[in-house]
C-alpha cells in the first residue's frame, strides 16, 4: 500500500504544477477588477470559510504569513476585508470580509481560465469527469482532515 501511495503522491506532485500552469490565471490584476488572482483567492476563501486568522489563511494558501499579511493589508486598504479581535482571546485577530469584499468575491472572475478548463473537460467522458470531481473533493476533504489533526 505504501508503494502505491508513494507512486500516487509522485503522480499528483508532477501533475499539479502542469494543471496549475495550464489553467491558472496570470498573477497580474484580473481584467476589469482591482485585485490580483491571489487577492481574489483570499476573498473567495473567506467567503466560503468565514473569518480566519492570518496564520490560517497563510496555511490554506501555502504562502508565508508575511506574504499573507501584505495581501490582507492591500485588501483592507481597498475596503474588502476588516480585522477583528477575538472576544475570548484579545491576542487573536480574525480577518473577515466587508460587504464590499463579499460582492467582489462573488462577482469576480474565477482564478482558473474557465473557458480553457471547460474545453478540456468537454474532451473527457462523463465517467472521467465524475471521477475527477469525486477525486478532487476527496483530496480536499482529506487535506482538511489532516490540517484539523495538526491543530
Amino acid at each position: 500500500m505504501t508503494n502505491d501511495l508513494d507512486a500516487i503522491t509522485a503522480d499528483v506532485g508532477r501533475l499539479y504544477p502542469a494543471i496549475y500552469l495550464r489553467f491558472h490565471v496570470s498573477k497580474q490584476r484580473l481584467a476589469g477588477t482591482d485585485v490580483t488572482s491571489r487577492m481574489l483567492w483570499v476573498l473567495q476563501h473567506l467567503d466560503s470559510a468565514g473569518p480566519s486568522t492570518l496564520g490560517e489563511l497563510a496555511q490554506a494558501s501555502g504562502v508565508k504569513k508575511s506574504t499573507m499579511t501584505e495581501l490582507v493589508d492591500r485588501l483592507e486598504t481597498k475596503g474588502y476585508v476588516g480585522r477583528m479581535r477575538d472576544d475570548r482571546d484579545a491576542r487573536r485577530v480574525f480577518v473577515g470580509l466587508t460587504t464590499s469584499g463579499e460582492r467582489r468575491a462573488r462577482r469576480a472572475p474565477s482564478v482558473l481560465e474557465d473557458e480553457a478548463l471547460r474545453d478540456a473537460l468537454a474532451r473527457m467522458t462523463a465517467d472521467e469527469r465524475a471521477a475527477l470531481v469525486r477525486g478532487l473533493r476527496a483530496l480536499v476533504r482529506a487535506g482538511e482532515e489532516s490540517s484539523d489533526d495538526a491543530l
